[in-house]
């Protein structure tokens, strides 16, 4: 690991791990994108497509969302609530009475996946990605270094104490992932986990090397919020 990163920061930047290594970043590097020739372009590209992110101030916008739980996390619960008061033959009758598809195949997700989940639900794939895209924006300058990583503290904080084990925390976070790309079909369950599996099998892997109870990401903090 990156020797200039202390044993908070490892922690951290592995609870970001899925998405960074999905950008062809590497833990060992410290998921340093000026080490790959021209992904600094992409990840601007990437933060202004899927983020609305051009800048410090539309990414400042961002944050306040993750801090505030105004993410697929929160419309999961909604949907999981309604869902928790019908028996399983209701279930079937609202799900079959939902013309669009795509909410219908979101809907199957939690049917299927919420006995496997705890009461934190997927806040895993909003909180993980708040780590990961945080870390990019820093290094593009989009958040100042000092701000970005007490963010992503708070992020891991949270993700610990919500989660027992990163393979708790994984599943989460790729049901998460299932439930936003509005599908439900194994073969979109099988490339959804398949995000995930070298992170489990892999030697270097971050989540083979960062135990899960790594006392320092307890630790306080400071935050600096909006006035």
């Amino acid at each position: 690991m990156h020797s200039l990163l202390d044993t908070r920061q490892q922690w951290t930047l592995a609870a970001g791990a899925i998405l960074l290594e999905a950008n062809h970043l590497e833990f060992a590097a410290g998921y340093d994108i000026d080490l790959l020739e021209g992904k600094r372009e992409g990840i601007t590209e990437m933060l202004d497509r899927a983020w609305s992110s051009r800048d410090e101030e539309s990414f400042r916008r961002q944050v306040e969302s993750f801090r505030e739980n105004r993410g697929h996390g929160a419309d999961f619960d909604q949907d999981r609530a309604l869902l928790s008061v019908m028996n399983y033959e209701e279930q079937e009758n609202y799900i079959g009475g939902i013309i669009d598809e795509k909410r219908a195949a979101q809907f199957r997700v939690i049917q299927f996946y919420d006995s496997r989940l705890n009461t934190a639900g997927v806040s895993a794939w909003d909180w993980g990605r708040a780590i990961s895209i945080t870390r990019m924006a820093m290094q593009i300058g989009y958040m100042d270094e000092e701000m970005a990583w007490a963010f992503m503290f708070e992020m891991a904080q949270r993700i610990q104490r919500a989660y027992s084990s990163w393979p708790e925390f994984a599943l989460a976070y790729i049901i998460g992932r299932q439930y936003w790309s509005e599908e439900f079909d194994e073969d979109g369950a099988l490339e959804q986990f398949s995000l995930i599996e070298h992170l489990f099998e892999r030697p270097d892997s971050p989540w083979n090397l960062m135990r899960w109870e790594e006392e320092s990401i307890a630790l306080p903090f400071e935050l600096e919020r909006e006035g």
